[in-house]
């Protein structure tokens, strides 16, 4: 059994934020796991492995026993640096191999 999930999400924002930075989309997710299910059943480790700031998309890993509070934490997630937003999760996958991209699909999100 793999010990991580791995997604592809991205941070769908109403207005533009002060910076978009790697340390803050991740603060976000986290603090959402921990409003979500508290300090005890919201921590975990959320790694975020690739950022794009330009397309506010990322590569994150969490532990496959918490993926389906991280997603049940991206979907209720409505504040970013107090700005509306949402979490889409593209792709997901136990493999990292598995969130590769075609070239189409790229060209498709930017």
């Amino acid at each position: 059994m793999n010990e991580y999930y791995y997604l592809d999400i991205s941070l769908k924002l109403a207005d533009e934020p002060d910076q978009l930075l790697p340390v803050y989309f991740k603060s976000c997710l986290e603090r959402s796991l921990t409003k979500i299910f508290g300090e005890i059943g919201g921590q975990t480790t959320v790694d975020v492995l690739k950022f794009d700031a330009a397309r506010a998309r990322a590569i994150v890993r969490v532990p496959s026993d918490f993926y389906v509070k991280f997603r049940a934490a991206t979907t209720l997630t409505g504040q970013f640096q107090d700005i509306p937003c949402n979490f889409i999760v593209h792709k997901a996958s136990p493999i990292l191999l598995g969130l590769t991209e075609t070239y189409l699909e790229y060209f498709k999100a930017s």
